[in-house]
Order: structure tokens, then C-alpha cells, then sequence
């Protein structure tokens, strides 16, 4: 299993995951490291929404992000490559509630900048431009 967060526009965050069918003995540590880490550095960069996508028929990944505190949205209908429908969830800096902010501003200064573009450890590199 592999999981992180990637901004999409300012403060607009992608968190995703993949795993296997034996994930389910990783999502405790997936879970202690969304909390512990990316959560709280997602949140120091200024997130004010997180949206995660989940297969509607993935009772695992279902199940998981209600108890990572995600609000589920709406249903995507057609949204997977071969027609499945999703269900969005998101987080919002008013229904991120497991995020301690004080973990949240210790996680800024240690990733503040360390890549020119705002995105440290959580997201996805890139070089700046010019």
C-alpha cells in the first residue's frame, strides 16, 4: 500500500492510496502516518479542503476514510476507468478535527520550502520554473 497528498491548486489537496488486496494489515501504519505526518503537513501548507476518491464498492477504503474523519459527498457515477462509480469524501479546516495544529505548525518549519513550490514531503516534486 502506498498513500499521500498532492496540492491541486492553492489550498484544493488530492489525498490518495493504492493497495493491494492484503492492505488491510498496512492500514495502521497507513493510518498512524496520515495522522502523525502528512495530515499535520498538509494542513501547514494551508490546505483548507482535502478530497479523496474511493470505489463505491470498496467496503475497506469506505469504512477507512470515515474513521480518518472524511465527510462523504456525493456519488461520481462513471468515474473509474472502466465505468465504476466513486463516492467523494473531503476534509475542510472546519471538519479537520484529528489534525493537532500545534503538530501542524512544528511540521511547517521543519518542511518550509524544501522544494521552492510549497509542497515539501506531501506532494508531488517539481522543479521550479525559471
Amino acid at each position: 500500500m502506498v498513500a499521500g497528498a498532492a496540492e491541486q491548486r492553492g489550498g484544493l489537496w488530492i489525498a490518495w492510496s493504492w493497495g493491494t488486496r492484503r492492505m488491510k494489515r498496512c492500514v495502521p501504519g497507513i493510518t498512524e502516518f496520515f495522522r502523525g505526518v502528512l495530515g499535520p503537513q498538509v494542513a501547514a501548507y494551508g490546505a483548507w479542503r482535502v478530497e479523496a476518491r474511493a470505489l463505491a464498492t470498496n467496503e475497506l477504503a469506505l469504512r477507512w476514510l470515515g474513521r480518518l474523519g472524511a465527510t462523504q459527498r456525493c456519488l461520481l457515477p462513471g468515474y473509474g476507468k472502466n465505468g465504476e462509480d466513486f463516492l467523494l469524501y473531503d476534509w475542510t479546516r472546519k471538519s479537520w478535527n484529528h489534525v493537532p495544529f500545534s503538530k501542524a505548525a512544528a511540521a511547517e518549519a521543519a518542511a518550509t520550502d524544501t522544494d521552492h513550490c510549497r509542497q515539501g514531503g506531501a506532494g508531488a516534486r517539481s522543479s521550479p520554473s525559471g
